[in-house]
């Protein structure tokens, strides 16, 4: 079985769950009705943050693949455009709705493309204006959001988990309008017991206090490498699995999915995909 056909097998399993959850009984609403209300988006008022703006390079946005509507033609156009079904998509399934706020970017291993596709997909979110986006970068033990965007903040996300700064020190903005991220350099060892403290709660306290209708989204750790992403991932609404054609094994695929098993998986990301895509404007 390839990897393609893991993902339509778990597909199936997913659809199978969601229809056995939608039943009803006579005469109350039909499940079509029940899920419109479930993710429907109400309107809000976007919050007006403000937190310290850090100078970024174009040239090593470009270079690491970060879509910042500076680079021209049809192979940029085309993967931005993919973002933004993917965004689409990911909307019509609840997030950023009441009822999923946070969404959590997990692989099964390193190298599958989970950080790149956090940045990108907090982009798109964030150009799309209806609410303010929180990037946060989990992955402790190799921090890879401000290597990706060739930056060092001044107080590091390890910091504020740590009790050692507070949440607000630790947010800086990139010039995008509503997206605001907080990530580090540093690599830390005890992983685990930091994101299984209670500067993690803190945080995600903070951002609800700030602004109670923003998205969270969350560069998470490889599922297989540590148990750090099992710790995080209760805190968090739902989870972007993503996997890298080439790179992800069937078997390792197959334990991500059953490692999830206890978190709302809100789909499957197919990274690195040798299918090409058409251009329908030629």
């Amino acid at each position: 079985m390839t990897i393609l056909e893991a993902i339509e097998r778990a597909k199936r399993l997913r659809q199978e769950r969601s229809q056995q959850a939608n039943r009803v009984p006579a005469g109350s609403e039909s499940p079509v009705v029940v899920r419109r209300k479930a993710i429907e988006i109400k309107s809000h008022p976007v919050a007006r943050l403000e937190f310290e703006t850090v100078n970024i390079d174009p040239d090593v946005l470009e270079k690491n693949r970060v879509l910042m509507l500076r680079a021209q033609g049809h192979a940029y156009s085309a993967v931005l455009d993919s973002y933004r079904i993917l965004r689409t998509r990911i909307w019509h399934r609840g997030v950023g709705t009441e009822r999923w706020s946070s969404l959590g970017m997990v692989s099964a291993g390193p190298g599958e493309g989970k950080t790149l596709t956090a940045l990108n997909l907090s982009l798109a979110f964030a150009r799309e204006k209806k609410s303010n986006v929180f990037l946060l970068d989990l992955d402790l033990r190799n921090p890879s959001v401000c290597r990706y965007l060739g930056v060092a903040p001044r107080v590091g996300i390890g910091s504020a988990l740590s009790g050692e700064a507070k949440p607000a020190d630790v947010f800086f903005s990139i010039g995008v309008e509503n997206l605001f991220l907080a990530g580090g350099v540093t690599s830390y060892e005890n992983s685990s017991e930091m994101l299984g403290g209670e500067g993690l709660a803190d945080l995600l306290a903070y951002i609800n206090i700030i602004d109670p209708h923003a998205l969270i989204l969350v560069d998470l750790p490889p599922l297989l490498i540590s148990a750090d992403a099992l710790v995080i991932a209760p805190k968090l609404s739902a989870v972007l699995l993503v996997v890298a054609e080439g790179v992800t094994r069937r078997d390792q695929l197959d334990r991500a999915i059953e490692v999830l098993s206890g978190s709302t998986v809100a789909g499957i990301v197919l990274n690195r995909s040798r299918e090409s895509v058409e251009d329908y404007y030629g």
